[in-house]
């Protein structure tokens, strides 16, 4: 009995032994969750009988005491402290606290730390994608514990079904982008462990690579003392950048009062001079294309010409001196030779025609930029001033030859040495001269039959009563013309008037004042008799007398009947032929008639008399011409006609009416009558049928009876 007392009590200080020799780690659980980047600490201790030795982390690494490291241990007085500052990932697994009792027998226990890693989202909110190619939608999702990831499309949030889109780790991958894919992504991650979810919007943007630019310079481009407008143009999406260089990278910055001025794609150079040449640059990118590409473009500032002014040249024409020529340059003393071109033009703007001794010599453009204008020899026409134009791609510039040539005035016309009138009736006399320098025009009345004399009586307007006017105007660059208006009396005639120009040398044109004569016959070509009226086709006389005709005068009578003389006038309208109408006869009656012109000369011959008789009377003679007839629309039709005779009496009525036509030269009944005014020569009918063929018969009636067409 003692024995097995004895036995009991070893084993129950055994068992004391044994309990008191195991260590504690506080928090108690086995497994704790704590938040990423918290602190965190945990505490190992035993009895008097045991001791602590160290921790371990998951990674096998024996825990040192320093405060200074993010992991420590701190030393208690029956454990270790175990202190974590900022927890991460690393952190997670299975923390062992290593000890030992008095007998050297080595104690462990274990402490699993989760950490816990919220939802995160790893990816650009704004991201690119180039259409017609494969391209990955990059959303990496970071979460402790692991989350499930699921994507949607549209701010509607549908999701993807497509075969087009394949989830990856990494993000989403689209295998061929289309214009649909420019929207809006969504990439939701969910814990179901935690209960967590998230959605992290992704906007997809259709984008394209930067193609191959290019510098353009606005027309006109770099003209001297003017703005250079300098433009990139490029494609790609999103839209591009753009950075300005010049020469060997210099970069152009923005500045919106220095002599360059960045605008976008633009680049615009104030006040450009020849320093600005150079080599320019653009480099093009955009947020997809960041590299982007680069365009060059050599700027070459253009200068507008400048001409050297050209020295008058003066020439004296004379008939006993030789022939004498003259010679202008057109020379460029600046500007561009770049697209230059020296052109002689006259004063209306077009070029001078290399003809009658005017040569253009242009052999020395190239080389030494002048080309010069030769006249071998100089003639009186060449008188006048030449331009000479420059232009380049900057701008047009022109300088004036003046060329004076002096001559003896030149009668250029009109040609008529002989003058008629009859007195008091105003004669008209003309002269034109070419001269250089102007000259003094003076109208002589000359001595009788004297030609080509310095004598005679210089016509003064205010002195002499037989002057009406006269009139000196210059009509162009070298030509003047002079007109006398007189108005002769009976001695006048026959004396020789003289128009005469001085410069100081002498040019002059004669001219004869003689009496005008009545003209001579009419001549008739046709007489038509009609009922009541005979129609008379006559020419003016060959001869007229030196006056314009005024009038035809026509004298007829009915034969057999005294005193039944009757005269009429028509006004002369023109030299041509004209027709003449005697109206108002007796039908079938005998007339005799003589006609003759008047002038202020007088009246004219008489013409042989014509006796003829005028026709029966008649019923009106009347047309109607397919191509008077329109009609207006489904309904109505305008219907003319041309009345070429009354008949020899009166029109007392007009009627009108029609029927339809049915196949071949089937007329169905006529309409009533529709009378209208006799002298009325159209007439609208109305309220046809549609697609239907009319007959349409108009009637004119006088006293003989009725005409109808």
């Amino acid at each position: 009995m003692q024995i097995i007392t004895h036995i009991s009590i070893l084993f129950i200080i055994f068992l004391i032994n044994n309990l008191y020799a195991e260590l504690v780690i506080k928090p108690s659980e086995s497994v704790v969750l704590r938040d990423q980047f918290k602190s965190f600490v945990a505490s190992c201790t035993g009895l008097p009988n045991t001791r602590v030795a160290s921790w371990r982390s998951p990674l096998q690494i024996d825990i040192k005491e320093d405060d200074t490291a993010r992991v420590t241990v701190e030393r208690q007085t029956y454990g270790l402290r175990l202190r974590i500052r900022n927890l991460t990932r690393s952190d997670q697994g299975i923390w062992e606290c290593l000890g030992s009792d008095l007998a050297g027998r080595p104690l462990m226990r274990t402490l699993q730390i989760n950490v816990k890693v919220p939802i995160t989202f790893l990816g650009e909110p704004i991201q690119y994608a180039e259409l017609d190619s494969a391209v990955l939608i990059k959303c990496r999702v970071l979460a402790n514990p692991s989350a499930e990831v699921s994507w949607f499309k549209g701010y509607d949030k549908t999701r993807l079904t497509s075969s087009n889109y394949e989830r990856s780790n990494d993000g989403l991958k689209i295998h061929r982008v289309s214009l649909a894919d420019n929207d809006l992504f969504w990439c939701q991650a969910d814990v179901l462990e935690t209960g967590e979810s998230k959605d992290y919007p992704i906007q997809v943007i259709i984008a394209q690579p930067i193609t191959s630019p290019r510098i353009v310079c606005a027309a006109p481009c770099a003209v001297e003392k003017q703005t250079a407008t300098l433009i990139c143009e490029a494609g790609g999406m999103p839209p591009p950048q753009f950075l300005w260089f010049y020469g060997q990278d210099v970069p152009i910055g923005i500045n919106v009062i220095s002599k360059f001025v960045v605008r976008g794609n633009t680049l615009i150079i104030n006040y450009v001079d020849e320093t600005d040449n150079g080599r320019y640059s653009c480099q093009v990118f955009n947020d997809y294309d960041r590299r982007g590409q680069r365009a060059e473009y050599m700027l070459n500032v253009i200068v507008p010409p400048r001409l050297a002014p050209i020295p008058s040249i003066k020439i004296n024409l004379d008939e006993t001196t030789p022939p004498q020529r003259a010679v202008f340059t057109c020379r460029v003393l600046r500007g561009s030779a770049e697209s230059l071109t020296l052109e002689w033009v006259l004063n209306d703007g077009t070029p001078v025609q290399p003809i009658n001794g005017i040569s253009i010599d242009v052999s020395q453009l190239a080389l030494n930029r002048f080309v010069e204008l030769r006249f071998d020899p100089v003639r009186r026409e060449h008188h006048g001033n030449y331009t000479c134009l420059a232009k380049n791609l900057a701008d047009i510039t022109s300088t004036v030859a003046n060329l004076f040539v002096e001559y003896k005035p030149v009668f250029i016309g009109p040609e008529k040495p002989v003058i008629f009138s009859v007195p008091n009736y105003r004669a008209i006399m003309k002269c034109q001269f070419d001269s250089y320098p102007p000259p003094t025009i003076q109208w002589i009345r000359m001595i009788r039959r004297l030609i080509d004399s310095d004598d005679g009586h210089v016509l003064i307007q205010d002195n002499d009563p037989q002057v009406i006017d006269i009139l000196t105007r210059q009509i162009g660059s070298t030509l003047y013309e002079t007109q006398l208006t007189y108005n002769p009396l009976e001695q006048d005639f026959g004396l020789i008037f003289e128009c005469r120009a001085i410069n100081p040398r002498i040019g002059r044109y004669s001219m004869h004042l003689r009496l005008a004569e009545p003209p001579q016959q009419v001549r008739v070509v046709e007489v038509k008799p009609k009922s009541n009226s005979i129609q008379l086709n006559i020419q003016p006389p060959l001869e007229i007398g030196g006056l314009p005709l005024l009038e035809y005068l026509i004298n007829y009578e009915q034969i057999g009947a005294p005193h039944s003389l009757k005269t009429l006038t028509f006004p002369v309208t023109s030299n041509e032929p004209q027709s003449l109408l005697i109206e108002s006869l007796q039908p079938a009656t005998f007339y005799r008639i003589q006609l003759m012109a008047k002038s202020r000369a007088g009246q004219g011959s008489l013409s042989i008399p014509y006796q003829l008789k005028t026709l029966d009377r008649q019923v009106p003679q009347f047309k109607i011409l397919s191509s008077d007839i329109s009609c207006l629309d489904d309904q109505s039709c305008l219907i003319k006609w041309i009345i070429e005779s009354d008949g020899g009496s009166p029109i007392s009525r007009t009627e009108i009416s029609y029927a339809k036509v049915r196949g071949v030269n089937v007329v169905e009944e006529w309409s009533p009558a529709i009378q209208i005014e006799p002298l009325i020569n159209e007439f609208e009918l109305k309220g046809l049928q549609t697609d239907t063929n009319y007959m349409i018969r108009v009637r004119l009636f006088n006293e003989a009876g009725l005409g109808e067409q």
